[in-house]
């Protein structure tokens, strides 16, 4: 297996669609056929594109950085209580909380493709690189999101934003599953759109009605009460 996968198919991608990954959103809705399915039929030709192959590959920590992207295997306490939990999370963790025992991230496998596509380019603008060798995505290995900056109640006051609040979650250090993937940034958009969530209890299409249905519920209070 390659160091990342997601390398891989961010070339075959490339290649094929003849475009560069600087818009997830202008790759989704180019009419250059659907990217989203053509990853799909790529995670199912190669077989490596599981969640857990990939976590047993390359790239693997036991620390994380906040605003830098991981996947993980999570059993959430009281798990049974649940109407549902993802299983292999994978996003940008916003704050750690050591004392405690948690950290929070932005879990994007809550949401369907096509709002994945609109908060990560809502997010690219907030990129702080490390390692400068010219300000393009995947230029640096470190390069991560300002959470500093991009904080819960920074993304609820920005209307490109306000699609987060779903797929927000707090994880516990103690309940996560053997070890953390760094996905780099070059990665990011790739993996956000491989079909890689594994929800138990439910469907991943209920997941995804629920996140569009509380977003809608959250618009129409915004409306009634007049906040922008």
């Amino acid at each position: 297996m390659p160091a990342y996968f997601f390398d891989k198919l961010v070339g075959l991608v490339g290649d094929e669609f003849d475009m560069e990954f600087k818009s997830m959103k202008e790759m989704y809705e180019k009419d250059q056929g659907d990217p989203v399915e053509r990853l799909r039929e790529m995670a199912q030709e190669e077989r490596d594109a599981n969640p857990t192959t990939i976590l047993s590959g390359a790239g693997r920590t036991r620390r994380l950085m906040e605003g830098r992207m991981y996947m993980f295997k999570y059993l959430p306490k009281n798990y049974n209580r649940l109407p549902y939990y993802d299983m292999f999370p994978t996003g940008i963790v916003q704050n750690l909380n050591v004392e405690k025992n948690y950290f929070t991230m932005l879990n994007f496998h809550y949401l369907p493709f096509k709002e994945r596509a609109e908060l990560m380019d809502a997010l690219y603008p907030f990129m702080l690189f490390d390692n400068v060798q010219g300000k393009e995505i995947g230029s640096s290995l470190r390069a991560r999101i300002n959470v500093n900056r991009v904080t819960y109640q920074f993304m609820k006051k920005r209307m490109n934003m306000r699609g987060f609040l779903p797929c927000w979650k707090r994880y516990d250090f103690k309940r996560v599953v053997g070890q953390f993937l760094y996905v780099p940034p070059i990665g990011w958009d790739t993996i956000l759109m491989l079909p890689l969530a594994r929800f138990r209890k439910s469907g991943i299409n209920r997941v995804h009605m629920d996140s569009l249905a509380e977003r809608r519920a959250r618009k129409k209070i915004r409306e009634r009460t007049g906040v922008k």
